[in-house]
Parts: structure tokens; C-alpha cells; sequence
């Protein structure tokens, strides 16, 4: 599992789809009508979408690039050190200000950043029974690495006028 932090995005009235057998994208389309006569012209030419499908998918006005995800402890660990951790469900929201004035000040703190050990937590190796658990730790400079990503999503986000969130 993991969480996925981005600018909140808007679709914008056109559709795409993407053939993984071909590495092809068709589209973009303007709206989901105009996107599915072309699928079906597709699948009558591939016969790996035919057989597994392909799916259109929105185009949205905020490209993904700088998307940062992480995985669920380690989304847990970030949101603690912004200030934004509610003990819920690892998902919400924030003005794009609000966002990078955290990061910035995540950035400034002073942060043991030298990495966490990968350990075995559980399982035959400490004499339980059961499935074998791997805390696979984190290489040193990780915080600095992605505190410096979340810092250029939240640039971006004060520039366009938007919302960070995560989920």
C-alpha cells in the first residue's frame, strides 16, 4: 500500500488511453464519447487489448510528474513531520501555502536523516511462528530527499492557485 501526494487537478473535458503492448497512446479526444469509437477501432487491431481491455482515461489540467509516493509508514513518518497527521486514514488535504510553509519548515528542522537499519520484526528468525516480517528500514538522506520533492510539489501548487492532497 502506499499514498500519493499531488495537486489537485481538474479534468479537462478530454479523454486518452494508453496500449501497454505498443507503447501507443490514443488521443487525446475531447470528451468520453469521441474516446470510445477509438477504443473499439483498437481493439479490433490488438489483440492484447482485446483479449485484457484497455481503459480511457481523463485528462487532467495538472500534469502528474511531480506526484511523490510513498510507501504507508513512511507517508505516516512525513505527515507527523509536516504537522499534518491525524492518526487517520493517511488521506486529506491543504492550500498549497499551507503545504509548502510546512515543508519549509520540515526542510529546517534539525532531523537525524542517516538512514534506519532494515530488521527482521517478526516470524521463524526470532522463534514465532507464522509469516517472516521486514521493517526494510531507510537509506540515509531520505527525509532530504523527499522533503526536497514535496518542496517542488508545493511550489508548483502556490504557483497554480491549488490544493495539495494525499491519499
Amino acid at each position: 500500500m502506499s499514498v500519493t501526494f499531488q495537486i489537485e487537478s481538474i479534468p479537462t473535458g478530454a479523454f486518452t488511453a494508453h496500449c501497454y503492448e505498443g507503447d501507443t497512446t490514443l488521443g487525446p479526444v475531447e470528451g468520453y464519447e469521441a474516446i470510445v469509437p477509438v477504443l473499439e477501432a483498437h481493439k479490433a487491431e490488438c489483440t492484447e487489448c482485446a483479449a485484457y481491455g484497455i481503459y480511457s482515461q481523463a485528462v487532467c489540467d495538472v500534469d502528474d510528474a511531480l506526484d511523490v509516493n510513498v510507501a504507508n509508514t513512511n507517508a505516516r513518518t512525513l505527515l507527523v513531520a509536516l504537522g499534518l497527521d491525524d492518526g487517520g486514514d493517511l488521506s486529506g488535504g491543504v492550500s498549497g501555502e499551507d503545504f509548502l510553509g510546512r515543508v519549509l519548515l520540515a526542510l529546517a528542522a534539525d532531523r537525524d536523516d542517516s538512514g534506519v537499519r532494515s530488521a527482521v520484526i517478526g516470524g521463524r528468525d526470532l522463534g514465532q511462528s507464522g509469516a517472516t516480517m521486514i521493517d526494510c528500514g531507510l537509506p540515509a538522506g531520505y527525509f532530504a530527499e523527499r522533503f526536497g520533492a514535496l518542496h517542488a510539489l508545493g511550489l508548483e501548487a502556490v504557483r497554480l492557485g491549488r490544493d495539495v492532497h494525499w491519499s
